[in-house]
């Protein structure tokens, strides 16, 4: 009595799967980006001329670069500190920027769940759509 029909099921799984493929095509193209040094970080905008200001939003004080907010930034210590805690259960006990990007120091059966964690960690901090 009363289960989703064949019609419904489908639909659902089709939105389940755009949604999905939208998200790791954002997550794909960003960690593209931020190996490139490629971002709309504002201390690459400045770089370029983009932008007055270098500095990071929260740290007024600090440029807004990858490596401080991948690995330094005290406004998102709480989402660092979950990232470290998932990286070391892939017996990862190395937090830098080609750890976290995946492009060194990463056996290469563990690269898709670094990639995973670090987009995990910008979307937490909502920066993922940003970058």
């Amino acid at each position: 009595m009363g289960g989703p029909s064949a019609g419904e099921d489908e639909r659902r799984y089709k939105i389940q799967t755009v949604s999905q493929s939208q998200e790791g095509a954002q997550g794909t193209s960003t960690i593209a980006r931020l190996r490139l040094g490629h971002t709309t970080l504002s201390a690459h905008l400045h770089h370029l001329c983009l932008s007055c200001d270098p500095f990071f939003p929260w740290c007024r004080t600090t440029p807004e670069a990858m490596e401080h907010f991948l690995l330094q930034c005290p406004c998102v210590l709480s989402q660092h500190t979950a990232l470290r805690s998932r990286l070391s259960a892939l017996a990862n006990t190395t937090l830098d920027l080609p750890t976290l990007l995946a492009a060194s120091g990463v056996h290469l059966s563990w690269q898709p769940a670094v990639l995973r964690l670090t987009c995990a960690f910008l979307r937490k901090t909502g920066q993922l759509p940003r970058l």
